[in-house]
């Protein structure tokens, strides 16, 4: 009876640690990926599993986008044509459902002259799915350090999580 109690908390460990998304390159669990189109442009991705809203994935695609900018030496970038997709996935039980959000984004590099009105990433989920559904191209410039900061607090990240360096 207790080997029996031991496996299914052994299973349930496992389970319900391997469901979580990080941010992550792209993996089994979700994660980012990008394309660089052009010298300043890049299309990023981010996949999302049943475990993650779709805000937390549009914070990890504007935080992916920042990581990129500050990369290539910007302190702006500029994010535009949004599409966010949620898959409803049947997890075999009648009823139980799990919603995939997927985002994808283009992103141009900035020069700081070239540089606007900034939005808030923390803050742009909500004018992230509201572009998504515009018609018309809207563009946004972000603040490259403003950005890496605000949603590594809003998500206790760390600088090996985010950027992939020792503190």
């Amino acid at each position: 009876m207790v080997l029996k109690r031991v496996i299914v908390f052994v299973l349930v460990f496992v389970i319900t640690g391997c469901s979580a998304v990080s941010y992550q390159p792209a993996g089994f669990r979700g994660g980012y990926s990008e394309r660089q189109l052009d010298e300043q442009i890049y299309r990023v991705n981010y996949f999302g599993n049943g475990s993650v809203k779709l805000e937390q994935t549009i914070d990890f695609i504007m935080l992916r986008s920042a990581v990129i900018a500050q990369e290539q030496g910007e302190q702006y970038f500029n994010t535009y044509d949004y599409r966010t997709k949620v898959d409803k996935v049947d997890l075999g039980t009648p009823g139980v459902y799990a919603y995939k959000p997927t985002v994808y984004v283009t992103v141009s590099l900035l020069p700081d002259n070239e540089a606007k009105p900034i939005s808030q990433c923390e803050r742009f989920s909500t004018l992230f799915e509201i572009a998504g559904m515009s018609k018309k191209a809207i563009k946004h410039v972000h603040k490259t350090l403003g950005c890496i900061d605000a949603i590594k607090a809003k998500y206790s990240l760390t600088e090996q999580q985010v950027l992939g360096k020792s503190e």
